[in-house]
């Protein structure tokens, strides 16, 4: 009997091209995709990949099996979700990701919501950037993913991917909180020009967003600095070395010494999304969804303002 995991991890292999992007999309290491396929293969008693020193190519056999993959994936996904949905949300299991400020920010509340009313859901949560989530739902390691598309960096189309719109991250401009644009209510994007600018590293795609909505103001932003820290980027600006374009959800704690301010003339989002495996939507994926959707909410609702007495 061949193993559906293993078939998983075959799958992976095809569609990234070698065994350290498998493994590497897969969050394993590359002798464990080795491994897998080696097993995989006496499972199937042919061979699926013929290895060469940097590089595997499937066999015959190998793309056919490939072939089913999709279709034997879709067909289990649709029937766990049909018992799912059958039984209600009263048991099985949940796992999540999510990239690392909706973590900090969306993700408490609606962790907590849910548990409150699915208690015997196992839930589980760890942190992706989207890319990475993306592969670990196709790998059918993750349910469910909250990911993020940046303006002027949007993400690979999937097919086998479903996406839905949760919530639109606006994108503010931090400057020192004595910069000469410091007071205005929004500020030019190709004001900042001759600035030093603050970004990500190479490995967030907020490092090409960046750097493109520069460019679409009209200028080639000078990036003297770059972190994944939001915390950090807040330090610089604070120091008067430079600015940077930071999304709402990072800015929960605002350094003392910086301020944030909307992008004049063309204002910048980053979109946040769900996202799922396109087959086999589950009752508990439902569920989490509908809390998603009202932790947003909420968030966005204004505060109550105090009774006067």
């Amino acid at each position: 009997m061949l193993d559906v995991r293993r078939m998983r991890v075959l799958k992976e292999v095809a569609e990234q091209g070698s065994i350290a992007a498998a493994a590497q999309a897969l969050s394993f290491t590359p002798s464990a995709v080795s491994q897998q396929i080696a097993t995989l293969e006496r499972e199937a008693g042919v061979a699926l990949a013929e290895r060469g020193p940097r590089s595997i190519r499937l066999t015959d056999a190998g793309r056919a099996l490939v072939e089913h993959t999709d279709s034997i994936l879709a067909s289990l996904e649709a029937a766990e979700a049909e018992i799912q949905a059958i039984a209600g949300v009263r048991g099985g299991m949940l796992r999540l990701a999510s990239f690392p400020t909706a973590y900090a920010t969306i993700m408490p509340a609606a962790i907590g919501e849910f548990r409150a009313r699915h208690p015997d859901v196992d839930l589980t949560l760890t942190e992706g950037d989207p890319l990475m989530s993306i592969a670990r739902l196709r790998s059918g390691e993750l349910d469910l993913a909250l990911l993020y598309e940046y303006d002027y960096v949007p993400l690979p189309e999937d097919d086998s991917i479903e996406r839905v719109a949760l919530v639109d991250d606006a994108i503010r401009i931090l400057l020192p909180s004595g910069h000469r644009a410091a007071g205005r209510r929004a500020v030019p994007l190709d004001s900042l020009a001759e600035e030093h600018w603050i970004t990500s590293t190479a490995r967030s795609s907020c490092h090409e967003f960046v750097a493109r909505s520069c460019r679409a103001a009209g200028f080639e932003p000078d990036i003297g600095f770059e972190s994944d820290d939001h915390g950090v980027w807040q330090g610089l600006v604070a120091a008067g070395v430079g600015v940077a374009l930071a999304p709402d959800l990072a800015l929960e704690n605002l350094h003392p010494g910086v301020v944030a301010r909307p992008v004049a003339l063309h204002p910048l989002k980053r979109r946040i999304y769900t996202a799922h495996r396109a087959a086999g939507r589950s009752a508990a994926i439902d569920a989490m969804l509908d809390v998603l959707r009202e932790t947003v909410a909420a968030r966005a609702a204004p505060e109550p303002v105090a009774a006067q007495g």
